[in-house]
C-alpha cells in the first residue's frame, strides 16, 4: 500500500474492472507500483473501505511475478499485528490477481517527514518502537520484509505506525526461495549491506533499514547521500554516518548509540532481534538535553564555536579604561589641593559612567562585535522561529548552511564570497516572504541578522 511517488497509471489496453471479484467496487487509484496499482475500494459484502492491488496486465503472464504477488498475499495473511497492515483476501479476476487489504486512513512517514523535516526525539522512538514491533512480528513468522522506508510506514491518525508493502518479503524457509533474475530488491537509501552486494539475507537486514529510518526522523536528513544508486551502495557497505546524538545535541547518548547498532556494518554486530530493538526502544530516555549555555549554542557551527572561544570579551577592559579616565579629573584636582566641583563631583561621576557603559556595552544588550558572535544570534533566531513552525525547513537549513560556508571562509580571502552568500540568502527570505511561508515581520529579523553578520565582517575586514 505504498501510496508515495503517485504515478499515473500508462495506458495497459485492458480496461480496468468496475468490481474485482464480484465484491470489490474501486473507487479511485491511491497509485501505481512496479507490481501493480493500488485502489481505494468499497467492500460490497461488508460495507466498508478498503485497499484492493491489482496486477498489472503487464506481468499477468510472467509466472515469477505472479509467485511473488501472491506470495505478498500469503505474507500478509501470516501476520498479526496492529503495527501491520492487515490483509483480508486474494484471488483473481480475470486470470488477473488481486489483494484486499486494510485502508489505512491518515499518511506515509515519508510524506511527514517532508512537511517537518525532523521528528522530535520521543515521537521518533514512539514510530520506530511501532515499526519494529510489527518487524518482530513478521519476523516470528520467518518474513524478512526488505525494504522498509518511510514511503512504506503508515501513520494513523492516532499516530501509529503499520508497515505495508511486502511485495518483496521473503519467507525465510527452504521452499519459499523465490528469485526474480535482474531485479534489485529494496531502496538503496535504506538498504542493508549485505542486501546491496547481494550477500545472504536475513531479518538483521531490516533492523539496518529501521536504523536508517530513525536517523532520518531524528537528524531530519538520510544516513547517506548521492547521485546515483552505485554511489549510495558503496556508502552503505564502506561509510560509517555520524551518531544522530553528535549532530542532534538533543538526542541523548543512548539513542545514539542504538541507532549506530542498528546500522551496523557487520549483521553480527547488530541487535539479535527486532524483539530486543522494541524493548530498547522503550527504556531509551528521550527527554531533550538542555544545551550547555544557549539555543545558539547547539546550532551554531564548530568552526564558530573555536574561533569563539579563542576570542576575549572586550567590554571588561573597556570599563578599565573608562573608569580610569573618568577618575582622571578627581585625581588631578586631590593633587592640586582643589575642589573638582559639583559638576564633576565622583558620585555622579560613579553614577553616569557605568549605566551608560551598561546600556552600550553590556554583552548582553549590545549589538553583536564579531562574525562569531552574529553567526551565532541569528542562528539563533533561525532555530527559535524553526522551533515554533514559523519558517520552512529548507529555508532554515539554508541559513545554517550559509552562516557555516561564511564563517567557515572568513579569514581566508573569501570577502567577496561571503558577501554573494548572504545576499543569496536575503533573496530566499524575500522569496519565502512573497510565497507566503515567511511573515514579513520574521523576514526582517532574520535580514537584520543578516546584515549584522555582514558589517561585522568587513569591520573585521578594514
Amino acid at each position: 500500500m505504498d501510496r508515495e511517488d503517485v504515478l499515473p497509471t500508462p495506458p495497459t489496453g485492458t480496461p480496468l474492472p468496475t468490481v474485482v471479484g464480484e465484491r470489490y467496487r474501486l473507487d479511485r487509484s491511491l497509485g501505481n507500483g512496479g507490481m501493480g496499482e493500488v485502489f481505494e475500494a468499497t467492500d460490497l459484502t461488508l460495507h466498508r473501505s478498503v485497499a484492493v492491488k491489482l496486477m498489472s496486465p503487464s506481468l499477468v503472464q510472467d509466472e515469477p511475478a505472479r509467485a511473488r504477488f501472491l506470495r505478498e498475499a500469503r505474507a500478509l495473511a501470516q501476520v498479526n499485528s496492529p503495527n501491520v497492515v492487515a490483509v483480508y483476501d486474494a484471488g483473481e479476476d480475470a486470470e488477473r490477481p488481486y489483494l484486499v487489504m486494510e485502508l489505512v486512513e491518515g499518511t506515509t512517514l515519508e510524506r511527514e517527514l517532508v512537511r517537518s523535516g525532523r521528528v522530535g526525539p520521543a515521537r521518533a522512538v514512539a514510530i520506530a518502537t511501532d515499526i519494529a514491533s510489527g518487524l518482530a512480528a513478521a519476523h516470528e513468522r520467518g518474513i524478512v520484509h526488505r525494504d522498509v522506508k518511510p514511503s512504506n510506514v503508515f501513520l494513523t491518525p492516532s499516530d501509529a505506525a503499520k508497515i505495508g508493502d511486502f511485495g518483496i518479503a521473503r519467507l525465510e524457509r527452504p521452499d519459499a526461495t523465490l528469485t526474480l533474475t535482474g531485479q534489485t530488491f529494496g531502496s538503496p537509501p535504506y538498504m542493508a549491506p549485505e542486501q546491496a552486494t547481494g550477500g545472504k539475507v536475513d531479518a538483521r537486514a531490516d533492523l539496518y533499514s529501521l536504523g536508517c529510518v530513525l536517523f532520518q526522523m531524528l537528524v531530519g536528513r538520510r544516513p547517506f547521500s548521492g547521485d546515483d544508486a552505485v554511489s549510495l551502495v558503496y556508502q552503505h557497505v564502506h561509510s560509517t554516518p555520524p551518531r544522530v546524538d553528535r549532530l542532534v545535541p538533543a538526542v541523548r547518548a543512548e539513542l545514539g548509540a542504538l541507532v549506530a547498532s542498528l546500522m551496523a556494518k557487520d549483521p553480527d554486530d547488530r541487535p539479535a532481534s527486532a524483539e530486543e530493538v522494541r524493548r530498547a526502544l522503550e527504556s531509551v530516555p528521550t527527554e531533550p538535553i538542555a544545551p550547555p549555555t544557549t539555543t545558539a549554542t547547539a546550532v551554531l557551527p564548530r568552526r564558530a564555536l573555536e574561533l569563539g572561544q579563542r576570542r576575549k570579551p572586550w567590554w571588561p577592559v573597556a570599563a578599565v579604561i573608562l573608569g580610569a579616565v573618568a577618575l582622571l579629573p578627581l585625581l588631578v584636582a586631590l593633587i592640586a589641593g582643589g575642589n573638582p566641583g559639583p559638576a564633576s563631583s565622583p558620585t555622579q561621576q560613579a553614577s553616569t559612567t557605568p549605566s551608560s557603559l551598561a546600556s552600550s556595552s553590556s554583552p548582553s544588550g549590545a549589538p553583536p562585535q564579531t562574525p562569531e558572535a552574529a553567526g551565532a544570534a541569528l542562528l539563533a533566531s533561525t532555530q527559535q522561529l524553526q522551533d515554533a513552525g514559523a519558517i520552512d525547513h529548507k529555508l532554515a537549513s539554508d541559513i545554517e548552511h550559509a552562516v557555516d560556508e561564511v564563517l567557515n571562509g572568513h579569514g581566508h580571502g573569501h570577502e567577496g564570497d561571503a558577501g554573494n552568500t548572504l545576499n543569496d540568502l536575503k533573496e530566499k527570505i524575500a522569496e519565502a516572504v512573497d510565497h507566503g511561508t515567511l511573515s514579513a515581520a520574521n523576514g526582517r529579523r532574520l535580514t537584520d541578522g543578516i546584515d549584522r553578520l555582514e558589517q561585522t565582517l568587513n569591520s573585521e575586514g578594514d
